[in-house]
């Protein structure tokens, strides 16, 4: 690392060059210098002209600079902090002595380019032994990266995760107390002046007679000796992520996380004590414990839906797929569809026809599409098909950035199913199967519309000879029918009006519609294409179906049928003044037929 320019560089001290004037002072210095080698923080000493007068060896942790190379240059420069207006500003004040101590967070510059946050707490230490101004510096890179991790989590469920500051205490040989920061009075509510001097073994159980409990997380109680910073000083190692639970009397449990280490000089013997941090992560553990709970709570709620569940990130990875979704999907237990992206496949529309990649609902309610009874037919590899109704929208948080998107999928198979029953039930004969008089008239309307768009030039086909499309309306009725339920019976009667309505229907065209208007009559639309002759023949056709015997429980029955029809030439008439003419055209034949036979007896 080379100054950034700076004209004014001091002769560069040693490490140690802080002059000592007594005893006092000497112990004091090396108590310092042990906490400033702390891993934890760097730590400079800077002059009142802003020159480096000393750096830690920590500084190669946050900065990834060699300490030596930062001695005499101009703090500002060598370690390339933002906001330098701010910085200089508060430092000319705590020059001037206007500020004792100052804590700040800034952005600095590391040797390899990238930017760190770092938290900057200054202490003036200009008028005493020391003769400059202490800088605390913290790399808070990581926990800042984790807050944002800690917002990305409150933002999918709902949960507040704090980001605490350290406290920081030291030990000397003997297990005094030599040091505690404010953040570690703050923390623990007590005044540093109750701990300087004290041992700490003292203090642990001090506490404890006065109810102040510590605690493992298996609620095992905490003897002094097993303090993480005691056990650094006697086993000379290091300790991270020792949890420890104290709870005070008549208040809520605070959990700490603690790391400590000894303090040794080059050739690892301890030489000043032991330093420790300590974290609160009560809000987070907590928190943890909550969000937990959400979890399993709504891992529940979704196991035990009815409906299927499909989320996915706001990349498209799928997040979430209940049971319900897997047995929709035909999936198995071993099939785990989690961080895959969804596809098409299995996916088709109500009319059976595969559905396109982009026309997948969860795809659709990712671009910002909200879905309300989208119907769509899910296919199982196994080829089982069911008919689902999709709900779906896009997740956003408060400021409207995208999350992610959800799908809820209701089987509504049997349910279309019933209603296409109660359909066929309401527009058809329910002995027959024919279409009753609802569904005739509406047949007839289409019908006539047709053909008064084919008949547009019949007046053409007048003048060259040839025969006009046409609308031939047929009305028939059985001959003696009653005869057939008095002598055999209704049942009898109903397998003879259902062979009547297969024989029609084998009968005509698939386009031509048959209709049972009730008891034995029956209707038959027809459109035509050649006018009268092709009506005679249609008419032909079902006198001579009809007139075949039928075989019924064994029994051979003969019914004869009155085929009445009409050719519409007036094609602006409703339904019912068509079916008039032809039952007019019915009874006509009929009586004709009873006639006939009157002669032939006479």
């Amino acid at each position: 690392m080379t100054g950034p320019g700076n004209e004014h560089q001091a002769s560069s001290p040693k490490v140690g060059d802080l002059t000592p004037v007594s005893d006092d002072q000497e112990a004091f210095r090396f108590r310092f210098l042990s906490l400033a080698e702390h891993v934890f923080d760097a730590v400079v000493v800077i002059t009142a002209d802003g020159t480096i007068r000393y750096a830690s060896q920590s500084i190669r942790q946050v900065f990834g600079y060699a300490p030596e190379d930062a001695i005499g240059f101009d703090v500002l420069g060598v370690l390339d902090l933002g906001d330098a207006d701010k910085l200089r500003s508060t430092f000319d004040e705590m020059v001037a002595g206007d500020l004792l101590t100052v804590s700040l967070e800034v952005r600095a510059t590391g040797a390899d380019g990238q930017w760190i946050d770092v938290e900057l707490i200054a202490t003036n230490h200009l008028q005493d032994a020391i003769g400059g101004i202490v800088v605390n510096i913290r790399d808070i890179t990581e926990r800042k990266r984790l807050d944002e991790r800690v917002r990305e989590a409150e933002r999918r469920y709902a949960s507040i995760i704090d980001s605490l500051v350290d406290g920081v205490m030291m030990v000397d040989q003997d297990g005094v107390v030599v040091q505690v920061n404010r953040a570690f009075g703050t923390m623990f509510g007590v005044g540093p002046e109750l701990l300087l001097g004290r041992r700490l073994a003292d203090v642990h159980d001090v506490s404890r007679e006065f109810g102040v409990d510590t605690i493992y997380p298996d609620g095992s109680h905490v003897d002094a000796s097993e303090h993480p910073l005691l056990q650094s000083l006697e086993t000379g190692n290091r300790y991270t992520g020792v949890v420890h639970g104290i709870r005070p009397t008549d208040k809520p449990m605070i959990w700490i996380r603690i790391n400590s280490q000894p303090i040794v000089d080059e050739s690892g013997t301890i030489t000043t004590g032991a330093v420790a941090s300590f974290s609160d992560i009560t809000e987070v553990r907590n928190a943890t414990a909550d969000l937990r709970r959400e979890e399993r709570f709504l891992q529940a709620m979704l196991d035990n839906l009815e409906e299927g569940i499909v989320a996915s990130d706001r990349e498209g990875r799928l997040t979430v797929f209940n049971p319900a979704a897997r047995r929709l999907h035909g999936l198995s237990e071993r099939s785990d569809p989690i961080g895959k992206h969804p596809t098409e496949r299995g996916l088709r529309n109500v009319d059976g026809t595969p559905m396109a990649a982009e026309d997948n609902p969860l795809v659709r309610a990712l671009a910002g599409e909200q879905l309300r009874d989208v119907e769509i037919v899910l296919e199982t590899r196994a080829g089982d098909r069911r008919r689902v109704s999709v709900n779906g929208q896009l997740l956003v948080d408060e400021t409207g950035e995208r999350l992610g998107a959800v799908v809820a999928m209701r089987d509504v198979t049997e349910q279309k199913k019933n209603e296409d029953r109660l359909a066929e039930l309401a527009l058809h004969d329910p002995l027959t199967g024919l279409a009753n008089r609802t569904l005739l008239a509406e047949r007839m309307r289409r019908a006539i519309e047709r053909t008064r768009a084919s008949c547009a030039g019949s007046e053409a086909s007048e003048r060259d000879g040839t025969a006009a499309p046409g609308l031939a309306v047929f009305l028939l009725d059985l001959d003696d029918f009653k005869e057939v339920n008095d002598l055999l019976g209704h049942d009898a009667g109903d397998d003879v009006l259902m062979a009547v309505g297969r024989r029609l229907s084998a009968t005509v065209r698939p386009s031509d519609t048959v209709a049972r208007l009730g008891g034995d009559e029956f209707v038959v639309i027809c459109e035509l294409e050649r006018g009268e002759p092709e009506m005679a023949s249609v008419a032909d056709r079902l006198a001579t179906a009809l007139a075949e015997p039928y075989s019924v429980d064994g029994r051979i029955i003969r019914v004869g049928a009155s085929v009445g029809g009409i050719l519409a030439d007036d094609l602006q008439l409703d339904p019912s003044k068509l079916l008039s003419r032809a039952d007019d055209a019915m009874y006509d034949v009929k009586w004709g037929r009873r006639k006939q036979r009157r002669s032939m007896i006479d």
